[in-house]
């Protein structure tokens, strides 16, 4: 399949993301909407387009605490759910579901996990939980009659 083109530049100035140098990363001086990860977004949007790629940025800066989890796993599983889940784009609350999450604590639960898997993969799961149904979410969390 023939990559699409995109220009991580424009989306990431579209969503308010500010883009910056891999070798700039320091985890102290981090801020929300920094994202060092253009590596991450270039394979994204070739792979899906800019509007996949837009979407996914625009669900994970819909609050100041989420926008400081560009973080490349992140980005990565918020995309995967999207691609397997597309009938979210079409649900009217979508954004409102993302704006509840907590992605940091859902990356620290991922982390913390020590999982013999990547991070990604965990975080993927840990998303597709959360937007299953709630009768099947009732299920693993042990609440069924």
């Amino acid at each position: 399949m023939k990559p699409h083109p995109c220009d991580i530049y424009r989306v990431a100035r579209q969503c308010g993301v500010i883009l910056r140098e891999a070798h700039d990363h320091s985890p102290t001086s981090r801020k929300p909407r920094e994202c060092f990860c253009k590596p991450t977004l270039r394979e994204i949007g070739r792979a899906h387009g800019e509007d996949h790629l837009r979407l996914v940025l625009m669900l994970m800066t819909g609050t100041r605490a989420n926008s400081a989890e560009l973080y490349a796993d992140m980005i990565r599983a918020v995309s995967s759910l999207i691609m397997r889940r597309p009938d979210l784009v079409k649900r009217a609350t979508l954004v409102d579901d993302f704006n509840a999450l907590d992605l940091g604590a859902l990356r620290r639960r991922a982390r913390s996990m020590d999982c013999p898997v990547p991070i990604t993969d965990v975080l993927r799961v840990l998303l597709m939980l959360h937007f299953h149904e709630p009768a099947q979410r009732d299920l693993l969390n042990g609440d069924a009659a």
